[in-house]
């Protein structure tokens, strides 16, 4: 007879909730949300589609924070995976199981073992672990196992850098300004406190070293590995060495999907097996006998944040509509090179103004908290028409020139990646800092990569489609 779900020992978010998963992915799937490389991956007959739904679930909640419950920001993985933890005080005593529900905001560390009651990673610092079996009882999913052991793996575990994890404080902006600097050790708050997670193929060879994160399956168990609702993520997760002498190209070693003893301010590293969930036609590769059927599948960060600068800018384009619904024209920017975004009376070309400083009250566009905690109205750059804002608010004709068109009331622009190596953007000529040691740049070269976009006046901007040398600036007219 299969056992009935425990009482649960944290607060689980309900019907509505299942309801709305499917719904985001509905509209996602729908508003092409999900970029081309990733809705491809989702189809791949390869993988199993056990992940491919982990994988859409996981996206919809990082993209769609409502789902995350009170206080998420875009980006930001609220609820996180299951482990078998004790129950919190004054709760109800139960003995830590895997259960399929979620752990809110919390993460197992370094020296973590079962039972522990897990932490915030701004506590356990370098030493935050954010991994375990993807919750789910709480998302409704349609593969639950035969019981909470999840003896035959059906069940993805799912583990995540703690740069997702991360609240405002230890990472402010949680979006492409986080990748301006290159990581060095844990810093809370820094710039990324975290690394990325390190994806191996079978050979131990470096896949990508900028995952954010990655879906585990585990499939039946091996021998050895014994599966019961309290037992350590090693009795799913697998383990293979790579022989000492392999055939280049190869990086011997011995490599554990459930190893997250790995040393802080270190990458986890993960490695993905063929295709058929069996090594042995790798004889002479591997160190002893082959025991190994994990099925992997992850999303780097350059991934998640295509998905959420969509998502960022949809929102804030919408923001920016209802203020020239209420005003008749649009709003003045902030510098560049304002942290805070505080709104300059008279300033057409910089960062979005989020705080009205010197251009009167309410003169800032109210943008979604979800946004402004993710610290994207510090990654959108902006412009407007010199006739069309609180100065002069006719909004007609000529206004921003952009290719050929020269009636463009304003726009909003993500500059994209920093262009770090050569060839340069031919705005810069050199290396683009747009954030050191913390501080904004105020030269739009640095931020913009054409001198048609950086030229700041006259009013006069190109697409993508029309530059010329290396470059990634996206603008999108406001009318």
């Amino acid at each position: 007879m299969k056992r009935q779900p425990p009482v649960p020992r944290r607060r689980q978010t309900g019907v509505v909730f299942y309801l709305f998963v499917v719904l985001t992915l509905l509209t996602m799937a729908t508003l092409s949300i999900l970029p081309a490389g990733l809705l491809s991956g989702l189809r791949a007959n390869s993988t199993p589609p056990a992940l491919q739904q982990a994988r859409a679930l996981i996206l919809a909640q990082l993209s769609q924070p409502a789902l995350g419950g009170a206080g998420a920001r875009l980006g930001q993985l609220t609820r996180l995976p299951d482990l078998p933890i004790a129950a919190a005080a004054g709760e109800d005593s139960v003995e830590p199981i895997y259960d399929g529900l979620a752990e809110a905001g919390a993460c197992a560390w370094r020296t973590w073992s079962t039972g522990q009651a897990l932490r915030q990673p701004a506590i356990t610092g370098a030493a935050a672990r954010c991994f375990g079996r993807l919750p789910w009882r709480e998302l409704g999913l349609s593969f639950p196992p035969e019981d909470d052991a999840d003896p035959a793996g059906e069940v993805p575990w799912l583990i995540v850098s703690p740069n997702l994890a991360a609240n405002a404080a230890c990472l402010p902006d949680l979006n492409p300004l986080m990748l301006a600097n290159a990581f060095t050790a844990y810093a809370c708050p820094g710039a990324q406190p975290y690394p990325w997670l390190t994806v191996l193929d079978p050979r131990g060879n470096v896949i990508s070293d900028r995952v954010a994160f990655a879906l585990i399956l585990p499939g039946p168990p091996l021998p050895g590995q014994v599966r019961t609702s309290r037992a350590a993520p090693s009795n799913w997760l697998d383990t293979i060495t790579v022989a000492a002498g392999c055939t280049a190209p190869c990086r011997p070693g011995t490599y554990n999907n459930a190893g997250y003893g790995h040393l802080d301010n270190e990458s986890w590293q993960l490695i993905k097996g063929p295709s058929s969930g069996t090594l042995s036609h790798d004889a002479g590769l591997y160190a002893g006998t082959v025991a190994f059927n994990d099925q992997l599948l992850f999303v780097t960060i350059d991934e998640l944040l295509l998905v959420l600068e969509q998502r960022a800018r949809r929102l804030t384009m919408t923001a920016l509509q209802t203020y020239r619904t209420t005003y008749n024209y649009l709003p003045f920017a902030a510098p560049l090179n304002s942290g805070a975004s505080v709104c300059q009376r008279s300033l057409r070309i910089g960062r979005l103004a989020v705080d009205d400083g010197d251009c009167g009250i309410g003169q800032a566009p109210d943008l979604p908290a979800t946004v402004l905690d993710a610290g994207w109205q510090r990654y959108f750059l902006y412009s407007v028409s010199a006739r069309c804002n609180q100065d002069s608010p006719a909004c007609t004709a000529p206004g921003l020139t952009l290719d050929t068109r020269n009636d463009v009331d304003g726009l909003l622009i993500s500059p994209g990646s920093a262009i770090r190596q050569a060839p340069w953007a031919v705005s810069r000529g050199t290396q683009q800092r747009p954030v050191t040691a913390g501080a904004m740049s105020a030269n739009l070269a640095d931020w913009l990569d054409t001198t048609e976009n950086a030229g700041g006046t006259p009013d006069v901007f190109i697409s993508y489609e029309q530059g010329t040398g290396p470059r990634n600036d996206r603008l999108y007219p406001i009318d």
